[in-house]
């Protein structure tokens, strides 16, 4: 059970750093300013930049409870806790992302500061 967990998290692990190797220009794509999320959001990716994992972690956390189809909140939760060592919930946060938004790419974020 544990091998198939390890499988399915590296899967997903791998699919979000393809989406970012694949799409590493020189400088912010133009897509990044038009990444709409709330000011809740923005203190979350400010402690998720500054490594502050776990409190980024209970951020995404209430962003989710009141947006549930929120896939970039989930998606860096997850990193969060695969940060953290916890592979349980980053799997979980990684499938929700995932589910709320089957085509969800996460290199948008990563520009924006």
């Amino acid at each position: 059970m544990n091998r198939i967990l390890g499988i399915a998290f590296a899967s997903l692990l791998l699919f979000g750093f393809s989406i970012c190797i694949a799409q590493t220009p020189q400088s912010a794509p133009a897509s990044a300013s038009k990444v709409e999320q709330p000011a809740a959001f923005d203190v979350a990716m400010k402690h998720y930049r500054q490594r502050q994992y776990a409190r980024a972690i209970e951020e995404f956390s209430q962003i989710v409870q009141t947006d549930p189809n929120n896939a970039a909140a989930f998606y860096f939760m997850g990193y969060a806790h695969y940060t953290l060592k916890h592979p349980q919930p980053a799997i979980e946060a990684f499938s929700k992302a995932f589910q709320a938004n089957p085509k969800f790419d996460p290199s948008p974020y990563m520009w924006l500061q």
